[in-house]
């Protein structure tokens, strides 16, 4: 082998291990948890911050287990310079895991984002009668999140407070259409799960539950979860979008934007919410064709699928709808996020 050929060789494997030798570039978002005494629960509910950082903290990994992937942080860095647009997340399948959309909330993050995430009491198998009231005590966590960060000296100080967006995945979705002035009518909600045709997501639950909606105490329903300071709206694959009233919906007066994971054809009934299309003034409605109901959940482990098999559990919760992989899936929806909340929360 000739010199230069040689020297050609060993220039390469010098920037091939530098390159591996050198912490990725890709930036990380900082991590806090707080807690906020929410109305109508018996204890504080923890509220996980993600947040723009360039200094700081501790590495860690969050939500990760043995069925799903765990999302890399900065524990407790501090805070960017500056003040950065807010986004209240909500998702609805905390049965699951309780860290379900950190892959979303970690990009917004980084993306110049703060995001507030509440956490409310995980429910188990026998908690059905108290899933009711997750209906209405959802969105009111979220605007005390919002009047909590609010009232923070610290975070205070980073928040655009006239630029607050609401972003919910599932009853989340739901809880960030009621936010916008959406209002449930309680009597489609108790009438969800009559007959062949129940649409509700959770009327298998309720039912292995003895739960009659008709029995139920609903009344809180009535009233309306309207928060002003709510400057743009998006829902993925909101449930109960079929029992929210018909004058709650054209008196929206921000724009809303809702995404359906799937094709017309595989869509839940549940979750299908095209229906609000024509409805709130100043909607867009799109799909993802190849994504499933559990697209919005985070990535699985490659061993994920199997182990929840071998659990008894639903293994389609790692399945996807089509040839792209979850975290392609997952740009995508981030960039579709990403947008409608620049478009709605910039200064212009």
């Amino acid at each position: 082998m000739k010199f230069c050929d040689r020297l050609v060789i060993v220039v390469i494997l010098s920037f091939m291990l530098a390159a591996c030798a050198r912490p990725s570039s890709s930036p990380t978002a900082g991590l806090r948890t707080i807690e906020v005494a929410a109305p109508g629960r018996e204890t504080p509910i923890n509220v996980t911050l993600w947040y723009p950082t360039t200094e700081g903290g501790s590495h860690n990994v969050v939500g990760g287990n043995n069925v799903f992937k765990g999302i890399p942080v900065n524990q407790d860095a501090v805070i960017a310079a500056g003040e950065f647009p807010v986004v209240l997340l909500a998702h609805g399948g905390l049965r699951a895991a309780p860290h379900l959309s950190g892959w979303i909330a970690s990009y917004l993050a980084t993306h110049g984002f703060i995001v507030a995430e509440p956490h409310p009491p995980q429910l188990g198998p026998a908690d059905a009668q108290a899933a009711i009231a997750e209906a209405w005590l959802r969105p009111s966590d979220l605007s005390a999140t919002l009047q909590a960060i609010e009232s923070d000296p610290v975070l205070s100080a980073h928040l655009k407070k006239d630029r607050v967006g609401v972003l919910g995945f599932l009853l989340g979705g739901t809880s960030a259409l009621t936010l916008a002035g959406a209002e449930i009518d309680p009597e489609r909600y108790a009438n969800m799960c009559d007959g062949e045709a129940a649409i509700g997501m959770d009327c298998f639950w309720f039912s292995e539950n003895s739960v009659d909606l008709h029995e139920a105490d609903i009344k809180r329903l009535r009233h309306s979860n309207y928060n002003r300071k709510i400057k743009v709206a998006i829902a993925i694959d909101p449930e109960l979008s079929t029992v929210f009233t018909q004058a709650s919906l054209r008196n929206i007066s921000i724009p809303v934007a809702i995404i359906n994971l799937g094709q017309p054809d595989t869509i839940l009934p549940g979750l299908n919410a095209s229906g609000l299309e024509g409805l709130i003034p100043d909607v867009k409605y799109e799909t993802v064709a190849d994504a499933t109901q559990y697209s919005s959940f985070s990535e699985c482990t490659p061993k994920g699928a199997i182990i929840l098999q071998s659990e008894g559990d639903n293994e389609a919760i790692c399945t996807d709808g089509g040839e792209r992989s979850r975290a392609e899936i997952h740009r995508q929806l981030a960039e579709m996020i990403e947008s409608t909340l620049v478009q709605n929360l910039s200064n212009n």
